[in-house]
């Protein structure tokens, strides 16, 4: 009988689905709800940073190029240095001047760190904050004054270390315009700005950060390691997402990076959440149907197990029938209990009928003639080889003699496939002798299966086929004969590299139903098979002509049949 659900199990399956539909469409509404809400406030957060952060950098940016506008159109600074450029300052005083509107500069307003001009011939004059010195730095004079047509230009330095830290300073440079000839600007000024004052200015939460970007460079960031790398080499898109918007005073990029990491916990809670009302929600239906109809079920439990025990061949459970049971039950339970006992007869008898006709029939097919008569005769034909030194003829008989020593023991009996094999390698030798050609003959069998057992003699016959019949025309002879353990099964498989068998008699020797009038040997294996192993084992011949004949055996193997290892 095919296994199934039971009626208990059907009921709860199908209250349970009844009862977590409705849960469940309900929570994956309020899910889809939930995720939603949640994706708008990340958006809503994400574009507040990039506006607080676009409204700061127009501050700063503001503050500054202001400072460096107003410097670059002071009357008193054009003319210095002009005069500078011209070397018109023959003693000093323009220079001077400048150095003293460089330093008032940089220490009135906080951020400066230092500034640079650059005259239109070429000539420098600057002002290093951290070293107070208009004279000797170590950095400013290192910054690339570029070319600019109009407006301001921004720009970031690479990495300057000054009294053993490190430093990014924020560049912006504007041009000196002498507004008579505006055409021939009179050099450019840059101010470097430290970066750390537009780091506080993009300031944001845990789960953010702020890169300005200009050309796909970083010239700001929460983490100054991240400074002059392309913003694709730190992208991170399967925790984080990124956002852009383009600073319309600067052209700069401001770019906002959100940590999703904290949004994906909370998307999970929230199916963890409704996983664990399903659950309780499930348990809950299973308790309470349970406690419903126990009493109804153990009733139907109980026939079950009887029934089942009967499958199986115990007759001695019976259905015990209560007074408190529904009529049309007692019914059904005296019915059956009833027809178990018609049926234990009916096996009983059956059985006996199945001895007698098995011992009948193994006694036909194993009957010898007096191994006593025989065992003397070939031991006294043995001895006279021996005397006339056919060493040979002696090693046969002697094959003859374990061959029908084998036979006749234990009749109709079991055993190891390790003393089958060996019987059948004295058969072999026998049939060796007979066959008149070489024969290669390979038995592939595992040590560990040499203990397992199985009824004699049910694998010579197809042997004495192959070597009678296969090799016929064949100069290169091989015989393979290999076992295998297939889960529960041995498989044994005999194999010849023979003429083959033609298709319908491969048909006969496969049929169940067919009579083999001519091959007796392979119809006593089909009915021996029948007899010790019922419908357990079974027979298959494959063969292909001129190339082979296989011959499959499947025969059950039982934990009570194998060899305990002393």
């Amino acid at each position: 009988m095919k296994k199934g659900t039971t009626l208990r199990h059907r009921l709860l399956m199908n209250f349970m689905f009844a009862a977590l539909i409705p849960v469940f469409i309900f929570a994956a509404i309020s899910q889809f709800n939930i995720e939603k809400n949640l994706k708008k406030n990340l958006n809503d957060r994400i574009e507040s940073n990039l506006r607080n952060a676009n409204q700061s950098l127009n501050m700063i940016l503001d503050k500054y190029t202001t400072i460096l506008y107003d410097f670059c159109a002071d009357e008193e600074v054009l003319q210095c240095v002009e005069a500078v450029d011209q070397s018109e300052d023959i003693l000093e005083i323009n220079r001077s001047i400048l150095r003293r509107k460089l330093i008032h500069l940089c220490n009135q307003n906080t951020g400066i760190e230092g500034i640079l001009i650059q005259t239109a011939g070429g000539k420098l004059l600057f002002y290093d904050r951290f070293n107070a010195s208009s004279v000797h730095s170590e950095w400013i004079q290192e910054i690339e004054v570029p070319k600019i047509e109009r407006g301001e230009k921004y720009s970031i330095s690479n990495p300057v270390f000054i009294n053993g830290q490190r430093y990014y300073f924020f560049h912006i440079a504007r041009n000196l315009i002498d507004y008579k000839d505006i055409k021939n600007p009179l050099g450019t000024v840059v101010i470097s700005v430290n970066e750390e004052r537009l780091k506080q200015a993009f300031l944001s939460d845990d789960d953010s950060s702020i890169y300005l970007i200009d050309e796909g460079k970083i010239i700001s960031a929460s983490n100054s390691g991240d400074i002059g790398k392309d913003l694709e080499s730190i992208q991170d898109n399967l925790e984080k997402s990124y956002t852009m918007i383009e600073n319309e005073s600067s052209g700069l990029t401001i770019c906002n990076e959100q940590n999703l990491v904290a949004y994906q916990k909370m998307f999970i809670y929230q199916w963890e959440f409704l996983m664990v009302v399903m659950l309780i929600t499930a348990l809950l239906t299973v308790l309470f149907i349970y406690y419903k109809t126990k009493p109804y079920l153990s009733i139907v439990a109980s026939m079950g197990y009887v029934m089942n025990c009967v499958e199986h061949g115990n007759f001695k459970e019976k259905i015990s029938v209560e007074e408190s049971l529904p009529i049309e039950i007692q019914r059904i339970s005296y019915g059956f209990n009833e027809m178990i006992g018609n049926i234990e007869d009916l096996i009983e008898q059956v059985k006996k009928a199945v001895l007698e006709q098995k011992n009948a029939e193994l006694s036909a097919l194993e009957a010898q003639i007096d191994p006593h008569f025989l065992y003397n005769t070939l031991d006294t034909i043995n001895w006279k080889a021996i005397e006339k030194e056919e060493y040979e003829i002696s090693e046969m008989l002697g094959a003859l003699a374990d061959i029908l020593r084998y036979t006749v023991w234990n009749a109709g009996g079991s055993a190891s496939i390790g003393q089958e094999i060996s019987w059948l390698k004295q058969y072999i030798l026998l049939q060796k002798a007979k066959l008149g050609k070489r024969l290669d003959v390979e038995i592939l069998v595992p040590k560990e299966l040499e203990r397992y057992r199985i009824h004699k003699l049910l694998l010579q016959p197809f042997v004495e086929n192959s070597l009678k019949y296969a090799f016929a025309n064949q100069e290169e002879c091989l015989l393979t004969i290999q076992i295998k353990k297939c889960e529960n099964q041995l498989h044994i498989l005999i194999q010849d590299n023979g003429i083959g068998i033609d298709s319908e008699l491969l048909h006969k020797l496969n049929s169940q139903t067919d009579i083999l009038e001519n091959h007796l040997g392979i119809a006593n294996v089909r009915k021996r098979l029948k007899l010790y192993y019922g419908e357990l084992a079974a027979v298959y011949f494959e063969s292909e002509i001129g190339n082979y004949t296989k011959v499959h055996l499947f025969i059950p193997v039982k934990e009570d049949e194998e060899i305990c290892e002393s």
